[in-house]
């Protein structure tokens, strides 16, 4: 709102409000309503004269101000600011002074108790005191969110990363795996070729033979027919030799395709490990529980090779007893092939006490013997290395099939798709995040130049703050003056109460000595 002197200046002359559109006499330049100017000249327009300085117009004299909108907002701003800056408590005062008890910025007067200050025993600063600490602090908070956004970008790269590594071995394995299934696909093509070759020249001897016994059964029903009874008794041991001369068919033994003919010949990859059980002796006496020894192999799977030195069985003889546990990996049960080798001193690969075995391996499943070697033959039989008291193993395993291999292969997959499907929500969740901190940083800086704005505005102010603060510092002394002068007349005072007590009691005794006097008299 505009201040009451404003109001009256721009006021229409007629109604008297602030009118929309404004028109102005060209005479005494003051503002009438196009409304109420219509109704002065009425509908025919005749010339008459002017509500304010009565001169004789028409409507052709008052003109339009296309200027006072515009300015009447900006003195409206001008006065809003002005009145925004002034104190509640005390009529034009600067809001110069925050009060940090309240939280609230007051005047010069409101520290004062002459004005009736409802500040006076509070903490209190100067604005701008408060306002650099303000500013301090928010662009503390904006290099803190900038810190954090960098750091979260960090973390994003990181993460974008690991998600192209595990991508880019997804890719690496499918390729591999694909590049297999082409080779796989090359070999079964040659090995059921070869069956269909072997099977095609049996068909081939059997259609001959059988071809051989129809011609001979047709030329036999032929003389038969037509010859006579003497004839053929004549031909009896031609006919009988063609037949004996006829070659036997032959058996057809089938292909049993439930023993994985076609996975005999595909070579999968062994996994293989190395253990070492040192200070053999000292175990061996005293060691009753596995020995058991770690190992991340292929395909993300964790494995187990477990040692028990000193097993004893029923036949109380004292044995190795050796195990594999897969720790992490398939849930459902995979036939693997697996070969432990006791490794001989001497390095002789040959000498090499070897166990084969099969069995089902899944997450926490393990399989191996109780009994693999006698410990009581171990340093006759040159497994026990005496310069450094220990047993080597080597162990080695795969999938029994190929197409075990494959299912390894498709858990494998899924596991990294998995990972990667981790890693794209990680990366978005950062994502949002950082959109978050990036709000964040345009709202501080948001706040930041509103905060300037208002340091601009206080630096205007400075001068009519200082004038406060002097005139504060006056008041003050003026204050202790008065206590200084209110002390004196106090003392001033009592002094004088004293002193006419004092002389209150001498003139009393004066009038009793005068009356005694009197009265012997």
């Amino acid at each position: 709102m505009l201040s009451d002197d404003y109001d009256e200046t721009f006021m229409c002359v007629i109604c008297f409000e602030s009118p929309k559109d404004r028109l102005m006499c060209r005479f005494c330049s003051k503002f009438i309503c196009a409304s109420c100017l219509n109704k002065i000249f009425g509908p025919f327009g005749y010339d008459q004269k002017c509500p304010h300085c009565r001169a004789v117009v028409s409507q052709e004299d008052f003109t339009k101000v296309l200027w006072l909108p515009d300015h009447l907002k900006e003195i409206d701003d001008q006065v809003k600011t002005g009145t925004a800056n002034k104190c509640s408590e005390h009529e034009r005062q600067e809001l110069s002074i925050f009060c940090q008890t309240c939280g609230l910025r007051i005047c010069a007067h409101c520290v004062l108790p002459m004005f009736h200050g409802k500040h006076v025993q509070h903490d209190y600063c100067s604005s701008e005191d408060i306002y650099a600490k303000t500013i301090k602090e928010v662009r503390e908070h904006i290099n803190h969110s900038r810190h954090a956004v960098h750091k979260g970008q960090k973390e994003i790269e990181k993460n974008k990363k690991s998600s192209n590594t595990i991508l880019q071995y997804r890719k690496q394995r499918r390729d591999e795996f694909n590049k297999m299934h082409a080779s796989i696909h090359m070999k079964i093509d040659r090995e059921t070729d070869k069956y269909l070759e072997k099977i095609e020249g049996e068909r081939t001897i059997l259609n001959d033979q059988i071809n051989q016994h129809n011609e001979v059964i047709t030329m036999a029903e032929q003389e038969i027919n037509s010859k006579t009874e003497t004839e053929l008794i004549s031909m009896r041991k031609e006919l009988l030799s063609r037949f004996q001369k006829l070659p036997s068919i032959s058996t057809f033994n089938s292909i049993d395709t439930t023993k994985n003919i076609l996975s005999d010949f595909l070579t999968l990859p062994w996994q293989t490990g190395e253990f070492i059980l040192y200070g053999f002796s000292r175990k061996n006496s005293s060691w009753d529980n596995f020995i058991v020894q770690k190992y991340s192999l292929d395909y993300n799977q964790s494995w187990s090779f477990m040692v028990h030195p000193n097993y004893s069985t029923d036949k109380h003889r004292n044995v190795l007893s050796v195990f594999l546990k897969l720790n992490n990996g398939m849930l459902q049960p995979i036939d693997y092939t697996y070969i432990v080798e006791l490794v001989h001193s001497s390095g002789d690969v040959s000498l090499n006490y070897t166990m084969k075995g099969t069995g089902q391996f899944k997450s926490g499943w393990q399989n191996g013997w109780k009994s693999f070697y006698p410990i009581e033959h171990l340093n006759s039989g040159g497994f026990l290395w005496p310069d450094e008291d220990k047993i080597k193993f080597i162990f080695k395993f795969q999938p029994a099939t190929i197409f075990e291999q494959n299912k390894v292969l498709e858990w494998h997959l899924n596991q990294m798709e998995h990972k990667a499907r981790n890693a794209e929500d990680a990366i978005a969740r950062l994502q949002e995040e950082k959109k978050k901190i990036e709000q964040t940083v345009t709202e501080q800086r948001r706040q930041i130049e509103k905060i300037e704005k208002r340091e601009i505005q206080l630096k205007e102010t400075l001068g009519s703050q200082q004038k406060d603060r002097e005139l504060i510092t006056d008041q003050r002394s003026e204050l202790k003056a008065l206590k200084r002068d209110n002390e004196s007349l106090k003392k001033k005072l009592n002094d004088f109460v004293a002193a006419q007590k004092r002389h209150c009691q001498e003139d009393l005794r004066n009038e009793l000595q005068r009356y005694k006097k009197t009265r012997n008299c």
